[in-house]
């Protein structure tokens, strides 16, 4: 790929380009989802977002960048358990299988070890998601000891699915 492409923290003002890049994601990929889409946020909603995000050591957010074209997303958030980050990458489809998405999960690894108050980051994958699987082990995940469960993917359809977790190998 001749195009440079940039992992960083998005802008408060690119809060739209990173909603309108979400929907993007949606509809190319069956594997990608948004919890809690139900209620759309606006711009200036994102926007506020991004600020709160920016400021904790309990969330991230980072995208990929072409230029000031955004291109991939990747996200972790706090879960119930409280010490562990759940974490969503999604890149777009014409940038696929091109290490855009191992560059993010790599960024969200390091921010865990230097940065985060979090012991551990997990995650649902698809198992027919197999690039996905391998890039998640390539760097460290592991399956949990939790059994395989069916989900319904983004066109309705039951899938199975496993839990990975990542633990945190400094300590902070």
């Amino acid at each position: 790929m001749s195009e440079e492409v940039s992992i960083r923290l998005p802008e408060a003002t690119e809060a739209q380009a990173l909603l309108t890049l979400m929907d993007q994601l949606q509809q190319e990929s069956d594997t990608f989802s948004l919890a809690d889409a139900a209620e759309p946020l606006s711009a200036a909603q994102e926007a506020d977002q991004l600020v709160q995000i920016q400021q904790s050591t309990r969330h991230l957010l980072l995208v990929a960048s072409v230029g000031p074209q955004l291109i991939g997303v990747c996200s972790v958030a706090p879960t119930p358990q409280g010490n562990v980050g759940e974490l969503g990458v999604a890149v777009a489809k014409a940038y696929w299988h091109v290490g855009i998405g191992t560059a993010l999960v790599d960024e969200a690894l390091y921010w865990l070890e230097t940065a985060s108050d979090l012991q551990a980051i997990g995650l649902e994958v698809q198992t027919r998601n197999v690039p996905a699987v391998k890039l998640y082990q390539k760097l460290g995940f592991e399956r949990t000891a939790n059994p395989a469960t069916t989900v319904i993917d983004a066109s309705g359809q039951s899938v199975t699915a496993i839990e990975m977790v990542y633990q945190q190998h400094s300590a902070n």
